[in-house]
Order: structure tokens, then C-alpha cells, then sequence
């Protein structure tokens, strides 16, 4: 009798003591996850093409204060992407604070870099997202998006410093353009020469002195150029509003035809005398007893009128009676 009475009170301390530690685990998993069991929640998505390390029961936070828990995690497929769509446990008095215009992005928390989901408030007046809808998902760079990154980056560095190395030993060798004006002292010397002779120009130059550092300073000569300048402009103008005799020259169309007149005069003129023509001026050109004629009366008359000069009472002679 008294081993039933033991045995019936070890089985009520067992059933108590389990009891109490179910109670402990519960209150340690709502504690864990904060979640309570009494709190109105409600579903939101987001769609993640890659977890991040992301887990069930990891902590949602709104603006920062931790308010729900990863619930699910299930592979799905949205707009032609698989990924994994992550259900989130949010409390219903949050709702009016997650509105279309919220977003989710990806945190880490902690040394270990924990990740959690974290969700933007929205502001007063816009719609709130609904029980199950889609939250939009903030990109956030990772260690493994910068690493994917970096790569071709990386890959390019070290091309360049391959480049360097090739260069630098082909200077040091003393191949290529570069390489021989490097290891060539006569072009070095050069140089030096060619840098002395802009150092004395530019002391030059400051010092006042030849016809640059006086163009520098002296503002005579700048006027001097500028009024040259504007006289060349005004004459450019005239010429070319046709203004003035050098203008209208060159704006009118009298003098190119004038001219065009007396070249096609002259060119018949010129036909004539090469086809012996029976003129004068034929004859005097293809004719030589003719020309020299012409050329005779020409010197008597010449003779005559020197003559005249000399001796003009020889030929003149006046009488009053």
C-alpha cells in the first residue's frame, strides 16, 4: 500500500516537473523569437534570389525595432527568377506603419553577423500593404555581391601591373623610344639645354625685356594690335558690304566686264596680226619692208620736231608789213 502511494506521488512530481519544463521551453521560444502567443500577427513576403545566410525564426525589425521573425522560407519563382520567398511574422498593430512605399533590406547583427530582415516605416496617409503581400527588397552589398564585384576589377589590376612590369623592364634595358632617351645622356643633356633656354625666355619674360616680356607688360603695344586688329575687322566689313572704291571693286560687276571687253578686244586684235591681216597694225607686225618704213618715218620725225625745237625761226616766220 505504501509503495502504490510512493509510486502515485513520483508520478505526479514527474507529470509536474514536465509540465513546468514544456511551460519554460514555451516561454523561452516566445521570449526567443518574440512572438507572443496572445498578439494579433499578420503575413508579409519578400523574394530574396539568395538567402545571405538569412534563417527561419531570424529577427524583422521596423525602423530599426526588432517587432517579428522569419516564419517560412519556401523556393519559388517570380517574375521568370527562382529564389526563396521569406515569409515574415509581423504584429497587426505595426500595420499602419508598413505602407507600399516600405522596403526591406538585409542586415547583419551581432559579432557573428547574424542576418535580419529589416523594413522602412512609411508616412501617414499611404496605403498599407495587406495580410500576405510583397514588401520590395533593397539591394544591400554583400561580402559575396563585392567579392563577384571586385573580380574583374582585381583581374584588370593585374593586367596593368604586368604592363608596368614589361615596360619598366624594356626602359631599363634601354628598348624603345622611351627606354634610349632614358639611358642616352646626349638626349638628356638636351633636355637640360632645351629647359635652361625656357627658364632664361621666362625670366625674360618677367624681367621686362625683348618683344615678348614688353608684350606682356607694356600696354602700348597691346593697344597698338588690338586698334590693327579693329582697323583690319572695319576693313574686312567694307569690303565686304561692298563700301568704298577697293568694295565696290570687288563687290561690282562693271569691272570684271570692262576688263572682259578689253581682253576680247585684244585677243581679236592679236588674231588679226598673226593672220596677216591687210590693217596697219597686220602689216606693221608680219611686214618688215613695212615696218622698217614705219620705222624710218618715224626717226624723220623725230628729227623734225627736235629740229623745230632748236630752230623754230627756220620754219616760222612773222612780218608785220
Amino acid at each position: 500500500m505504501n509503495n502504490k502511494k510512493l509510486t502515485m506521488r513520483n508520478l505526479k512530481v514527474g507529470i509536474t516537473v514536465f509540465l513546468g519544463l514544456i511551460i519554460i521551453f514555451m516561454f523561452l521560444f516566445m521570449v526567443g523569437s518574440e512572438n507572443n502567443a496572445f498578439t494579433s500577427t499578420y503575413r508579409l513576403n519578400i523574394f530574396l534570389p539568395n538567402l545571405q545566410g538569412l534563417n527561419k525564426g531570424s529577427l524583422v525589425s521596423l525602423g530599426g525595432m526588432k517587432v517579428g521573425s522569419v516564419e517560412s522560407l519556401e523556393f519559388s519563382r517570380r517574375d521568370s527568377v527562382n529564389g526563396v520567398t521569406v515569409g515574415l511574422n509581423i504584429p497587426e498593430k505595426y500595420k499602419s506603419m508598413i505602407t507600399i512605399n516600405s522596403y526591406a533590406m538585409m542586415k547583419t547583427i551581432g559579432l557573428l553577423g547574424d542576418m535580419t530582415v529589416d523594413i522602412s516605416m512609411g508616412q501617414i496617409g499611404e496605403k498599407q500593404l495587406d495580410d500576405n503581400d510583397f514588401l520590395i527588397v533593397k539591394p544591400t552589398l554583400s561580402f559575396e555581391t563585392f567579392a563577384d564585384k571586385m573580380n574583374p576589377l582585381l583581374d584588370d589590376v593585374e593586367i596593368t601591373m604586368q604592363n608596368i612590369k614589361t615596360i619598366t623592364s624594356k626602359i631599363a634595358s634601354g628598348d624603345g623610344s622611351l627606354g634610349k632617351f632614358l639611358n642616352n645622356t646626349t638626349a638628356i643633356n638636351n633636355l637640360e639645354k632645351v629647359l635652361s633656354n625656357l627658364n632664361s625666355i621666362t625670366d625674360a619674360i618677367v624681367n621686362k625685356k625683348g618683344v615678348i616680356g614688353k608684350l606682356a607688360y607694356d600696354p602700348t603695344l597691346y593697344n597698338n594690335i588690338a586698334t590693327l586688329s579693329k582697323n583690319l575687322g572695319e576693313i574686312s566689313d567694307s569690303l565686304k558690304n561692298g563700301s568704298g572704291s577697293l568694295g565696290k571693286l570687288l563687290s561690282s560687276d562693271k569691272l570684271y566686264n570692262k576688263i572682259s571687253s578689253i581682253s576680247e578686244r585684244l585677243d581679236n586684235l592679236l588674231f588679226k596680226t598673226e593672220n596677216s591681216d591687210s590693217t596697219m597694225i597686220g602689216g606693221l607686225f608680219n611686214d618688215s619692208k613695212m615696218y622698217k618704213q614705219f620705222n624710218s618715218l618715224i626717226i624723220d620725225l623725230n628729227a623734225l620736231i627736235k629740229d623745230l625745237n632748236e630752230h623754230p625761226e627756220n620754219y616760222i616766220q612773222f612780218s608785220v608789213f
